[in-house]
């Protein structure tokens, strides 16, 4: 079975409030109330990091094929005659960091699949969407910009397929970004897609297909 062409971006060879004292004393106990709600809050996100930590990670082959085909993007783009001066341009943009970030595209998906436990389609579908920015001509893909737009794709692909999602304060830390920012890499990113974030069954089984045969030839 001939193997699908996606586009050419996607290079389809088939590849606190912590309490520093307890001993605080509280005039009233609405006050004491409050704080031990906060207590036990800490206590129970604490917890359910814990847990989602020890739970095994899902999606390792897709996370991995993903991350090599991202990367094969960046390094042809490397190759571009004017991309010095891509970088230059793209640097006043939200997505872009004044150093490449010290984690690798694969693990910083880890990190995310970790932490926010997302699903199988909704990786793919983040895939299709940095590839839609690609073909619009909206953005050149670098280690400058990646990692923001790897999550920015991701978190607008959570709310889209996803029934349950956390609230964004707690995407920021797994971004490692300002909450402020964040809101703002969401927005520009739904933008630029032109707020057109459904994808027919017909292409995300092309990609989809492309991820599976991606694994079988490795």
């Amino acid at each position: 079975m001939e193997k699908a062409k996606i586009s050419k971006n996607i290079y389809i060879k088939m590849n606190s409030n912590s309490f520093d004292s307890e001993e605080n004393s509280y005039e009233t106990n609405g006050e004491e109330a409050e704080y031990k709600n906060k207590k036990h809050e800490e206590q129970e996100d604490k917890k359910e990091h814990a847990e989602q930590e020890e739970k095994p990670l899902m999606n390792l082959d897709l996370i991995k094929s993903i991350s090599t085909t991202l990367t094969m993007i960046i390094e042809e783009n490397k190759n571009l005659k004017n991309y010095k001066e891509i970088i230059h341009k793209q640097k006043k943009m939200i997505f872009s960091s004044t150093t490449v970030p010290n984690i690798s595209i694969y693990d910083y998906l880890i990190r995310i699949q970790t932490y926010s436990n997302i699903e199988k389609n909704t990786l793919i579908l983040s895939l299709i969407y940095i590839d839609r920015l690609c073909e619009l001509g909206h953005l050149t893909l670098t280690y400058y910009n990646i990692h923001r737009i790897i999550f920015s794709s991701i978190l607008t692909a959570i709310k889209y397929n996803e029934d349950c999602f956390y609230d964004n304060k707690y995407y920021s830390e797994i971004a490692g970004v300002k909450l402020k920012e964040l809101n703002i890499m969401e927005n520009i990113f739904v933008e630029m897609c032109q707020f057109k974030l459904y994808v027919s069954f017909e292409i995300f089984e092309k990609y989809s297909q492309y991820l599976n045969s991606f694994e079988k030839d490795k």
